[in-house]
């Protein structure tokens, strides 16, 4: 009796843990090893593999790099509507009608974690295109991504800074503006202008632009009511669409959207790449009396500047260029007094260093004056910059 009461109580249980390891085995994948003790079951990697890098190499190279060894599938690059909404970054592999290039090769690298992907067609600068395929790891699990990106810039601009204003005038029309100088071609795509001031909230990104070297560049810094219409940006060779005051037929005028001032009489401003934030030049400016920025982000882009060479002679306010007097007058400007000396000394783009180094030595503060009876101007947006200096006497 007491052995058949042992069965049928061992039955039932037997048969429940069949039932829960037979569910077990379909929701849940294991694999198993034998040891000492017998089987070890344990769950299976169920998990897809993440991408921690993404990024443009070439006009027609992409780079991902994931968190383990991977297989890549079903890669295509679509190209976007630039006239339609980001909604576009979700399109799928379906939408034939965009395709624009798929994978011609693909290099993994040793440890098999990071692949380079190299397309059936180069990318266009500054153009808008979306990265899908899937991402296999080596357990079968896989990952759907897609990445939106623009086209890749081989050949980039050299800007330096040439002139600032910080003052404006709402009755004549006349916005701050910032000017740049091209020291080698290229096209401006990726360069970003960004003031400590304001913050990287309201920075300017500069459009797809081949510019000449030699060129001047005028980032006006708002358009003024009253020359919405006129207020141009001129991106390609015409140079004389802009028909706002102050703008110039013989340099490339650009205007900044929004009625935020681009640049402060106290300010750090930068030019930089807008994807790896390398700093590319720096222009320091304070009024006369201050020990110490009046924010952190100042004091970040002026040690940054001056960490790397960029700025010499130190990276507090006294170090910076002195903007006494620019509070008053459309008629004065912040000029670089050295820009034919770099022009010339750098006419072999091919010499041109990582960095321009410059200080408050090579700026001045111009004033207008006069030349007989005609009123010359300190403020030269788009032409030869002053050299007249402003006095407070």
């Amino acid at each position: 009796m007491k052995k058949f009461f042992g069965i049928q109580v061992l039955r039932p249980a037997v048969f429940t843990l069949l039932i829960v390891s037979a569910v077990l085995f379909v929701i849940t994948p294991f694999s198993c090893r034998l040891t000492e003790e017998g089987i070890e079951i344990f769950p299976a990697d169920t998990k897809a593999p993440s991408v921690e890098n993404f990024s443009v190499t070439g006009a027609s190279r992409l780079l991902i790099s994931c968190s383990e060894k991977i297989v890549l599938d079903e890669i295509c690059v679509l190209e976007l509507d630039e006239k339609a909404d980001s909604s576009q970054a979700e399109f799928t592999r379906e939408a034939d009608e965009n395709l624009f290039a798929v994978a011609n090769a693909i290099t993994y690298s040793e440890s098999r974690k990071c692949a380079e992907i190299e397309l059936s067609a180069p990318t266009q600068v500054g153009k808008s295109y979306v990265f899908s395929g899937v991402i296999y790891d080596t357990t079968g699990n896989s990952l759907d991504f897609s990445q939106k990106f623009f086209g890749y810039n081989e050949n980039p601009a050299r800007l330096i800074f040439n002139e600032v204003r910080t003052t404006y005038s709402k009755a004549k029309m006349a916005p701050e503006y910032v000017e740049f100088y091209v020291l080698k071609g290229g096209n401006t795509f990726g360069l970003e202008m960004v003031s400590a001031a304001n913050g990287e909230g309201k920075k300017y990104s500069f459009p797809s632009i081949e510019v000449k070297k030699g060129e001047l560049i005028t980032l006006h810094g708002r358009i003024v009511e009253g020359s919405e219409g006129s207020a141009i940006d001129e991106l390609g060779d015409e140079l004389n669409l802009s028909l706002a005051p102050e703008s110039s037929d013989s340099a490339r005028d650009l205007w900044k959207a929004g009625d935020d001032k681009i640049a402060s009489n106290n300010d750090v401003l930068l030019l930089r790449d807008g994807v790896s934030l390398e700093i590319k030049d720096a222009l320091l400016l304070s009024a006369s009396g201050k020990e110490a920025w009046s924010k952190k982000i100042m004091t970040e882009f002026a040690e940054n500047a001056f960490n790397l060479g960029i700025w010499n002679g130190g990276c507090l306010p006294e170090n910076a260029v002195c903007t006494d007097g620019m509070t008053s007058s459309l008629y004065r400007s912040i000029s670089r007094q050295n820009t034919s000396e770099l022009a010339a000394r750098y006419a072999d783009a091919t010499n041109l260093p990582d960095y321009i180094q410059t200080s408050p030595a090579d700026w001045i503060v111009t004033d207008k004056y006069y030349s007989g009876k005609i009123l010359v101007s300190g403020a030269t947006p788009g032409y030869e910059n002053s050299s007249n200096a402003y006095s407070a006497d």
